[in-house]
Parts: C-alpha cells; sequence; structure tokens
C-alpha cells in the first residue's frame, strides 16, 4: 500500500488587506516518489526540510503531479529537476502531458479516470475550479485518499451545500465533489489539514 505525508499544510487565509495563500505539499511513497503540488515559494524552505525528515532529497522525486495550473499550487516546480511533471491543459481535447524542465521536453500523455499513475495511485478527472483539475485517489492501508487539490480546496466545502468563492463552472465543481466524496474515506484539501470524510 501507498504511504502518504504532507509536507506542507496550505494556507488561504486573510491578513490584513493581503490574502496568504499556498498549497497543500502532498508525498506520496509507493513504487515511485511523487509530489503533488510543489506549492507557493513562501513555503519552500519548509517544503525542503519536511522532504528531508522523509530521508528525500528533490533529486529522489520521480513524479510532480500538478492538479491544476494556479501559481500557488506551481512554483516550485522547479525545484524537481529530474521528475516528469505531469498536468492537464484547458482544453477537453487534450488529454494530458508529462514534461522534464531540466531536459527541455513536454510529452503528451493520458490523464484519464482511473488510468494507474503508480502503484496504489490513479488519476481522478475533477474540472470545475479550474477546467484541467486532477486529483489522485491513493490506496493506503487506512483506506482511500483523495489528494484533492483545489476541487475540495478546504474541508467546510466538503459540504455541498456551501459554494467555493473561485471556481470555473459551478456545476462541474459539484459533480466532481460528489465524485470524491462517494469514494474518499481522507481527503487532503488544497489548503489545510487531511481530514475523515464524513458519511
Amino acid at each position: 500500500m501507498a504511504q502518504i505525508k504532507v509536507l506542507v499544510e496550505g494556507k488561504h487565509q486573510k491578513n490584513g488587506e493581503k490574502l496568504e495563500i499556498g498549497s497543500t505539499v502532498t508525498l506520496i511513497k509507493t513504487d515511485k516518489n511523487i509530489i503533488v503540488d510543489p506549492g507557493y515559494y513562501p513555503d519552500k524552505e519548509k517544503l525542503l526540510e519536511s522532504l528531508k525528515n522523509e530521508g528525500l532529497s528533490p533529486e529522489d522525486i520521480d513524479t510532480v503531479v500538478l492538479t491544476h495550473l494556479h501559481l500557488d499550487h506551481i512554483i516550485n516546480v522547479y525545484l524537481f529537476p529530474k521528475a516528469k511533471i505531469y498536468c492537464k491543459l484547458k482544453s477537453k481535447d487534450y488529454s494530458g502531458q508529462y514534461q522534464n524542465i531540466a531536459e527541455g521536453y513536454i510529452v503528451r500523455a493520458d490523464i484519464l479516470d482511473s488510468l494507474k499513475l503508480a502503484k496504489d495511485v490513479e488519476f481522478l478527472l475533477t474540472p470545475g475550479h479550474a477546467d484541467g483539475h486532477i486529483s489522485l485517489l491513493v490506496d493506503t492501508s487506512e483506506g482511500k485518499v483523495v489528494i484533492a487539490g483545489d476541487a475540495i480546496a478546504k474541508e467546510s466545502l466538503a459540504d455541498i451545500s456551501k459554494k467555493p468563492e473561485l471556481f470555473n463552472n459551478l456545476e462541474e465543481y459539484d459533480n466532481s465533489r460528489r465524485k470524491i466524496l462517494a469514494i474518499a474515506d481522507f481527503i487532503i484539501p488544497g489548503h489545510g489539514p487531511m481530514f475523515k470524510v464524513k458519511r
């Protein structure tokens, strides 16, 4: 079974006139070392320290998955020069891609529902917050964990009656939330700690 560790707990909070933001950064250890959403620049040192505490360096990361391309989720991607970086672009006709930033190439690749990324890890398409939004479903010894990115940005948004602050398509957002809630035992949101799904 895969192991999951939240390396940086994301935030999304007002500080006077400013909005302090930064995504949750998650490590998956399986037959690959995977980072989901490497996060925002102010969290760089915290991310590197947390990775070190797991006995890993940035060079040990095989794969980075970007749930979507908003800046607070992707800025630290440059820290992982050896990783294949997966993302899905806006167009519904473009299935997805991975790239290696150090070597300067892009490869078109399928990112589809239930497609395996690694042992005990598969993609979930979860549009709504952004057109190309993806999440990951991970089988762990504690149960099924969905790393949701901003498909469920914080625990309060697991309540379908609550409207998100930022979305591209509310109907798709709600459908993605329902999809995640139907299969997840635990959710790692885009901003905040992991939480147990209440049935």
